[in-house]
């Protein structure tokens, strides 16, 4: 906070445009990105004399079971998979989000959404699962997600954006999406072995040993020696 430099002229804009709004942060005590960009929005928001009761903080778990939820399950059916997530709302409705850190700044990123100019946060490739593919009820073809890795992939550049989202789904007991975005994660980034040590996870998690004995060979087989698929193997003789 004490750091950070704001970007005064733009927040001068902002300052106008934040009347009537709301916004939601949703954060982790344990985030890295969180620790950063939280204290410097707090700044950008005072110096742009923004109502801070119109501001709320919402802290979110990171253990296993609860991961990406807070303890009054706010973030319910608000696709928060990655934190922080910066929530912009205009009487109730959602104008915008900043997602893990800005594209441009803080401050940038913030001008274009109030002005409702174009403006796509990070994370593009899991928007679009979750527009136009999402299947909360069906397991997908391999040909299927074969053909979305396909469109989504120059979306992506990390295994872990999809991978995340796939542990929030496991810790919501949303088995079949899970299975689907984990699967897709191989498909986008076959040569990484944790796409394949996750999916082993799920397919454990949902009783499929078989399944997931296969994928833990498959990471043994990328990094031969892998300590985790060795003991999630033997695991899956008991």
């Amino acid at each position: 906070y004490t750091a950070y430099t704001v970007d005064t002229s733009t927040a001068l804009l902002i300052r106008p445009l934040l009347e009537d709004k709301t916004i939601e942060i949703f954060l982790g005590s344990w985030c890295g990105d969180s620790k950063r960009e939280v204290p410097r929005m707090i700044k950008i928001l005072q110096t742009a004399l923004f109502d801070t009761s119109h501001l709320k903080l919402i802290f979110v778990d990171n253990s296993t079971s609860k991961y990406k939820q807070s303890p009054q399950h706010e973030e319910a059916g608000k696709l928060v998979h990655h934190v922080p997530t910066i929530i912009i709302y205009e009487h109730n409705k959602e104008l915008g989000r900043i997602i893990e850190s800005p594209v441009v700044s803080l401050e940038k990123d913030m001008l274009a959404i109030l002005t409702k100019s174009s403006y796509k946060p990070n994370y593009q490739g899991i928007a679009y699962w979750h527009k136009n593919v999402k299947k909360a009820n069906r397991l997908l073809s391999d040909e299927r997600l074969q053909t979305i890795a396909g469109t989504i992939k120059p979306y992506c550049k990390r295994m872990s954006e999809f991978n995340a989202y796939g542990y929030v789904l496991l810790a919501q007991k949303n088995y079949t999406e899970a299975l689907n975005v984990f699967k897709l994660n191989t498909f986008i980034f076959p040569d990484v072995a944790g796409t394949y040590d996750s999916l082993g996870e799920a397919y454990m998690d949902t009783g499929d040993k078989e399944n997931s004995k296969k994928n833990y060979e498959k990471v043994l087989q990328l990094t031969p020696g892998d300590a985790n698929a060795l003991k999630m193997l033997d695991k899956l003789k008991q």
